[in-house]
């Protein structure tokens, strides 16, 4: 008799969706075009289910049963049985007598032979099932040619020997997706805690799910983080299937956090740490902290109590305070907590434990803050570090009103951090009397943030931000380079190392290196727990992609980082806003001005004022300059003067030669290349002071200095197109013109006067050379810098045009199908609708209709009806979903 599969089997989970995972669908594309064995190998609630089943393809839930390769045979008999029906036989009769090797091979020859349509077999929950045999059986699976197998498991062993495996951290949610799931679940909390949580939980989909639901009815994102409120879902989630004798012992052990290998619960443990979400950290284990407190729930109150206090005891003795003061706070010791934060927490905060002490702080009854107000300021600095600012600037000042003066320490790197010299002068003037060494260098930080370079100077300070705000962007970049960082003992990971160096390069070097630079700061702010850092980098990524003319990118960079600047302080709407000016929105340019003037620094609203005007001139644009009062930065000064570079500035593009290349504050080519041919610095016989864009993308049009031109003579155009397809001989252009010499030469005039409009007579083309384009800075021509997506030169007829546009179809036809994409096969098919290979492919996807309705309108078009046999396929096969 058949073994009988339950149909709950055979079909995907029915998952939240919440996010719409494209970057990890995008990576499960990649990875199949390298490998047709993908193991996504990550613990429980990372999304593998759900992200698979969004992918679609053939779906096996697989259960403790399925060890054996007969039984995962007859599941794969049941998954195919719909497509395939009568074909199975034979791998029916080879699982009935028990040969599972047999009934492989039959199914893979059957699949072989059927030419099925490229698609993907998903086994979900696959650790239940890990065998020799079984990997043998997949092994088999893996040599048909349109398959691709997604296994997904708690573990990677032994699967990952079949393909690439796809592990924890690429499975995360990345800091947009956590956004995204939060205005799905929570859409009343800020981004900044968002971020904090996503911190907290490292990215796991579970884990912060289940932080932001807390969060949402009122728990702040630590405590929810170490006091899970809702144990027993987790648990349901985690050790449905463990034995009672190891989740008693998983719960003992979760008390202390961790199990060392000599321990008896070590061995009894291992087996299943990968159910429990145990991490294994110098031949240990460890609990993830969520995990421990769901289990520590399932011992009675007295025995965690009398477990807390002796492992606080225990690690206490071995200098281990932090570990201490947390089993201390459990086992309800808060006044002893409270004084081993007040001995040892500033120091915990300078070792970057900001997130622990924050939740240790929180954790404590009001009345013990009462009785130790130090712990008001520890808080406060704690808040701070966290990026927390309005937090942080009610404690630091509540603080201050119980007593504790160094609170105006405090309040003064607070407006520090915050780029707010304004607000920090009052306190700085206090911190003076009260700690005038340390309050001195804070000061000189503080009259750098204001614009007061000189000053700054006298009180010693120096560095990289030093030399930025003083007129010297090359030498600031150079001291970076060398590593050069610090300008002062203040906490300004924002503002220092790679995000400062992402600036300078995109101000004065090299706007690619700018751009990998904002990357890395990304993911430095994303593992220092920073929304703060976060949303710089994407704001000085939007710079980087402002310094190479990608305005479409550079606008996505600077409505990411607005988004991610909510809830923050002020000053870090700034930069994006400025972006988003100079990109063109003159709601975006007022309130940048206004949040400049109001934070009181001058040299920043300068300097993305200029950044907005030389980039409106660069996207064709001119804007009227304000005057920049109180402005001791001599480079932004020379800036202004030579603004908009017509007949004065050649003297600037000298001093500083960084701007003739792609920077952020670079005038335009043309304007900039023409002031230095007029004053003789430039190694051409003339220069027309005009830009010319190309567009050959789905026809032709030429703009000159943003406006569109037309030809009086449709032979010119027809000149133009082909110059562009490539170079040629006077003989072979004026033959495929089939012109006159006479028609010719009036061809070659009218094209040259039409890209530079004024051009003297006889002076030598600038962008035409005999005969063909010269690719030169000022003439941008889109088959050049990218990949066109719709034929070129569309409607302009001519042999040679059309033998180009073959090419590019044959060229655009391969590279779609090399895809793994099959909306990219769609694609392929629209340049050619009656490919039945093509077809074949996608009735095997969800653009199954579409394509035949591309196909089906091709051949009536032809007056040829469609392929029967392709017309069965499609009433046979639903696509995957």
């Amino acid at each position: 008799m058949p073994y009988r599969v339950p149909q709950t089997h055979l079909l995907p989970p029915r998952t939240a969706r919440e996010v719409r995972r494209e970057r990890a669908l995008q990576r499960l594309r990649h990875g199949f075009a390298q490998s047709p064995v993908l193991v996504l190998a990550a613990g429980a609630g990372y999304g593998k289910s759900t992200l698979l089943a969004s992918y679609g393809g053939v779906w096996l839930s697989l259960g403790e049963e399925c060890r054996d390769p007969v039984v995962l045979g007859w599941h794969l008999l049941e998954a195919y049985r719909g497509r395939l029906g009568e074909r199975l036989k034979g791998v029916e009769g080879a699982l009935g007598r028990g040969a599972w090797a047999s009934a492989g091979e039959a199914l893979l020859e059957v699949l072989v032979a059927e030419a099925v349509p490229r698609h993907t077999l998903v086994l979900d929950e696959a650790q239940r099932a890990a065998s020799r045999e079984n990997l043998t059986l997949l092994r088999m699976l893996a040599r048909v040619p349109n398959l691709q197998i997604a296994v997904l498991t708690r573990r990677a062993a032994p699967w990952e020997v079949l393909g690439q495996v796809i592990g924890e951290s690429e499975l995360a949610f990345d800091p947009a997706e956590a956004l995204e799931l939060a205005q799905a679940l929570t859409p009343q909390i800020p981004a900044f805690e968002v971020e904090q949580a996503h911190s907290l939980a490292k990215g796991w989909p579970l884990g912060l799910r289940l932080l932001l639901r807390a969060m949402g009815r009122g728990v702040r994102p630590e405590a929810a983080f170490y006091a899970h409120p809702d144990p027993a879902g987790l648990l349901a989630y985690l050790i449905a299937d463990l034995p009672p004798e190891v989740q008693h012992q998983a719960a003992k052990a979760s008390v202390r956090g961790e199990v060392a290998a000599e321990e008896e619960a070590f061995a009894v443990l291992l087996p299943y740490a990968h159910d429990l979400l145990l991490e294994e950290v110098a031949g240990g284990l460890r609990f993830h902290p969520l995990v421990r407190q769901a289990l520590m729930e399932l011992l009675e109150p007295a025995e965690v109590r009398s477990l807390l206090t002796r492992a606080a005891e225990e690690t206490l003795g071995r200098g281990q305070g932090v570990r201490a003061a947390g089993y201390l706070l459990e086992a309800g010791r808060v006044g002893h907590a409270a004084d081993l934060l007040l001995e040892q927490g500033e120091e915990w905060l300078a070792q970057g434990l900001t997130y622990t002490v924050l939740a240790m702080l929180e954790r404590l009854p009001k009345a013990v803050f009462s009785a130790r107000p130090g712990l008001g300021y520890l808080h406060a600095e704690g808040l701070r570090q966290a990026g927390r600012y309005a937090e942080a600037e009610v404690a630091y000042t509540q603080t201050l009103s119980a007593g504790v003066d160094r609170a105006v320490l405090g309040l003064s790197r607070l407006y520090l951090d915050t780029v707010e010299p304004a607000r920090a002068w009052p306190h700085l003037e206090r911190a003076r009397q009260l700690f005038p060494a340390e309050a001195g260098p804070l000061w000189a930080e503080n009259a750098l943030n204001a614009g007061r370079v000189a000053e700054a100077v006298r009180m010693g300070l120096e560095g990289p931000r030093v030399y930025l705000r003083s007129g010297r962007p090359r030498e600031a970049l150079e001291a970076l380079r060398q590593g050069e960082s610090r300008t002062a003992p203040v906490a300004q990971n924002h503002r220092e190392g790679t995000l400062l160096l992402s600036l300078l390069e995109a101000l004065a070097g090299d706007a690619q290196a700018a751009e990998a630079a904002a990357h890395k700061g990304r993911r430095e702010g994303e593992a220092l727990g920073s929304p703060f850092v976060v949303a710089l980098a994407e704001a000085r990524l939007g710079h980087a992609l402002l310094g190479q003319d990608r305005w479409p990118e550079a606008g996505a960079a600077y409505r990411r980082a607005l988004a991610l600047a909510q809830g923050g302080p002020p000053r870090l709407q700034v930069e994006p806003l400025g972006g988003l000016a100079a990109l063109g929105d003159p709601q975006a340019l007022a309130q940048m001005l206004r949040l400049s003037r109001e934070a009181g620094d001058a040299w920043v609203e300068a300097f993305l004022t200029l950044m907005v005007a030389q980039v409106h001139l660069r996207r064709g644009e001119r804007l009227a300059l304000p005057a920049l009062i109180g402005l001791e930065d001599e480079f932004l000064q020379a800036l202004a003067l030579a603004y908009p570079w017509q007949g004065q500035g050649v003297e600037v593009l000298q001093r500083y030669p960084f701007l003739l290349g792609p920077t952020l504050l670079a005038p335009p080519p043309h304007r900039a290349r023409r002031l230095l041919w007029e004053a003789g610095a430039l190694s051409v016989a003339y220069h027309p002071g005009v830009r010319v864009e190309i567009r050959a993308e789905g026809g032709l049009e030429v703009r000159v200095e943003g406006q569109a031109v037309r030809f009086k003579r449709e032979k010119t155009r027809l000149m133009l197109a082909l110059l562009l397809v490539r170079d040629w001989s006077r003989e072979g252009l004026q033959a495929a013109l089939e012109v006159s010499d006479g028609e010719f030469r009036v061809l070659w005039s009218e094209l040259l006067n039409t890209l530079e409009p004024g051009r003297p007579s006889r002076a030598p083309g600038y962008f035409l050379k005999p005969y063909g384009l010269l690719r030169v800075p000022e003439l941008r021509v889109d088959l050049w810098q990218h990949p066109l997506a719709t034929p070129p030169l569309a409607g302009i007829e001519h042999p040679e045009l059309e033998a180009f546009r073959q090419r590019w179809r044959s060229l655009q036809h391969t590279r779609l199908l090399e895809s793994s994409d099959p909306s990219d096969w769609l694609r392929a098919l629209e340049l050619d609708p009656t490919d039945e290979q093509v077809l074949t492919r996608l009735l095997g996807s969800a653009h199954a209709e579409e394509a035949w309705a591309l196909y089906s309108a091709a051949m009536r078009e032809l007056e040829l009806p469609p392929n029967p046999a392709l017309s069965l396929r499609l009433n046979r096969q639903a696509p995957p979903r």
